[in-house]
C-alpha cells in the first residue's frame, strides 16, 4: 500500500497555477509547511486535509493517494507466481504476507510453496526457503480437499515434495517418495535417477528403461500432432523439418535393420512427407517416398514386432508391448496416415503404388 500525498499536493497546486506561497497564504500555513508537505517531510492534519481536498475539488482518498493492492487469493497468486518466474527478490516477503492472509487456502499456500521450491534451488545456501518449502507442500497436501485446478493432484504434490527434499540433499527420502507415489509410472526418470546415485545399477537402468520408452511414446505424439499442426496451416517447411526429425530419432532407437515397432511410427512419417512433397509440387519425390514407406510396411507385415525390448537402449526383461490403433497391418497405417491428410492427389499416388 502506497501514498502519493506529498507529490498529489504539489501537483495540484501547480495545476491552480499557485505557487507554495500562494497555497499557504489560502490555508494561512507558513511557506516552511507547505514545503514539507510536498516534500513529504510531514503531513497536514486531518482537517487541514479535508480543507485541501475541498479547495483542489477532489476527494479526501484522490488526493492522498493510496493504491491499495488487490489481494484477492486469485490475483495474489497470480502475482505471486510472476515474482517466482521472474526471481524477484521480494517474492519470499510476499509470500510470508499471502500466508499470513490466507494461512488455510490450498491455492495460497500451494503457490508459495512453489515460490521457495524456485528460491531454495536458486539460492541454494539457503537451507530456509527449502524447509519451508517442505513444510508448505505437506500442508497443501492436507488442503488438498480445497483444490480446484485439474493440473494439479496429490501425485503432483508428492513429486513437488520429492524434488525439495532433493534440493536438501535428503536423497533416501525423495526416492522414498517417488517410489510410493509413482502412479502412472510418471516417475520412472528420477527413480532411475536416485537409485544411479546409490549405485543400484540394475534396478536404475530398469527404471530408467521404462522411462525411455515413456518418453519415446510421447516424443511420437508429439512429432505427428505437430506436423499435422503445421500442415492444416500451411508451414510445410516446420512439417518437413518435424517429420525429417523424428525418421531421424526413429534411425538412432533401432538397435538394427530388423523390423520393429519404430518402422509403423514411419511409416505415418513418410506419409506426411509425400504430402508435403506433393504439396511443393514434386511429384517424383512422393512417388519415392511411398515407395520407400511400402517397402518398410511389408518388411513389417511379414514379421511384426511390438515389442519394445527390440529398441535402442531399452535394458529390460519383462515383455513391453508397445501397441496403436492406426491400423491393423503398416500398409494399412499408411493408408489410413494418407486418408486423415484429405489428399486425394495423394490417395491417388498411393493407389497406383499399392
Amino acid at each position: 500500500m502506497k501514498n502519493n500525498l506529498a507529490e498529489n499536493i504539489r501537483n495540484f497546486r501547480k495545476e491552480r497555477g499557485l505557487t507554495q506561497e500562494q497555497l499557504a497564504e489560502v490555508f494561512d500555513m507558513t511557506v516552511g509547511a507547505v514545503h514539507k508537505w510536498e516534500a513529504g517531510l510531514s503531513t497536514p492534519d486531518i482537517s487541514i486535509l479535508m480543507e485541501l481536498a475541498d479547495f483542489f475539488d477532489t476527494s479526501l482518498d484522490v488526493l492522498a493517494g493510496y493504491n491499495v493492492r488487490d489481494n484477492r487469493i486469485d490475483v495474489l497468486c497470480k502475482r505471486l507466481r510472476k515474482m517466482t518466474d521472474t526471481m524477484d527478490p521480494n517474492g519470499p516477503e510476499e509470500a510470508d504476507k499471502a500466508l499470513k492472509k490466507y494461512p488455510n487456502s490450498f491455492k495460497v499456500v500451494y503457490e508459495c510453496a512453489y515460490l521457495y521450491t524456485a528460491f531454495s534451488s536458486m539460492f541454494k545456501t539457503t537451507m530456509e526457503y527449502a524447509i519451508r518449502a517442505r513444510d508448505l507442500y505437506e500442508q497443501s497436501l492436507r488442503l488438498i480437499s480445497q483444490n480446484t485446478d485439474p493440473n494439479i493432484d496429490e501425485t503432483a504434490l508428492y513429486g513437488r515434495l520429492a524434488q525439495v527434499y532433493l534440493i536438501m540433499e535428503d536423497y533416501d527420502k525423495g526416492l522414498e517418495i517417488y517410489k510410493a507415489h509413482n502412479a502412472g509410472y510418471i516417475y520412472n526418470s528420477q527413480i532411475g535417477q536416485l537409485l544411479l546415485y546409490k549405485g543400484d545399477y540394475e534396478e536404475a537402468e530398469i527404471n530408467l528403461s521404462y522411462a525411455l520408452v515413456g518418453e519415446i511414446t510421447h516424443w511420437v505424439n508429439l512429432i505427428i500432432n505437430k506436423a499435422l499442426c503445421y500442415i492444416r496451416t500451411d508451414n510445410l517447411g516446420e512439417a518437413k523439418a518435424i517429420l525429417e526429425m523424428g525418421l531421424n530419432m526413429n534411425d538412432m532407437f533401432k538397435r538394427d535393420d530388423k523390423p520393429s515397432y519404430l518402422d509403423r511410427i514411419n511409416c505415418m512419417y513418410l506419409a506426411g512427407l509425400a504430402y508435403i512433397f506433393l504439396k511443393q509440387k514434386h511429384k517424383k519425390e512422393a512417388a519415392d517416398t511411398l515407395k520407400k514407406a511400402k517397402a518398410k510396411a511389408e518388411a513389417f507385415d511379414a514379421a511384426p514386432e511390438y515389442d519394445a525390448r527390440k529398441e535402442r537402449f531399452v535394458e529390460i526383461k519383462e515383455t513391453c508391448m508397445a501397441y496403436d490403433n492406426t491400423g491393423e497391418t503398416c500398409i494399412e497405417v499408411i493408408g489410413n496416415s494418407i486418408e486423415l491428410l484429405k489428399s486425394p492427389e495423394l490417395s491417388k499416388l498411393w493407389k497406383s503404388i499399392n
